[in-house]
């Protein structure tokens, strides 16, 4: 990736700020979760979240996430959100 990032602490501190502190409020949850740019879908894909959503399995020891059409049948969990809908669906780990 060629284009660099303008987002983080050093971009947002406010935010970041408030962030750390509601982290710090709940410890337990702040550890399941991260805070990730969307530059990669959002400024070079060109994802539309109203429209598609991510799909993630693991394979050979790597995240793989295709973007497809939303289908209201497909029965996976939900590992990302934003603006709070669900935007990234993970496949069940193998068994």
């Amino acid at each position: 990736m060629t284009t660099k990032s303008t987002c983080g602490p050093q971009s947002d501190p406010e935010f970041f700020d408030a962030l750390n502190k509601l982290f710090d409020q709940y410890p337990e949850a702040a550890d399941r979760y991260a805070v990730k740019s969307m530059t990669m879908e959002l400024d070079i894909l060109k994802i539309d979240f109203r429209t598609q959503v991510g799909v993630s399995r693991v394979e050979d020891g790597r995240i793989i996430t295709e973007f497809v059409d939303r289908d209201p049948t497909r029965d996976r969990d939900c590992c990302g959100y934003w603006h709070g809908e669900c935007v990234l669906l993970c496949d069940p780990p193998p068994v």
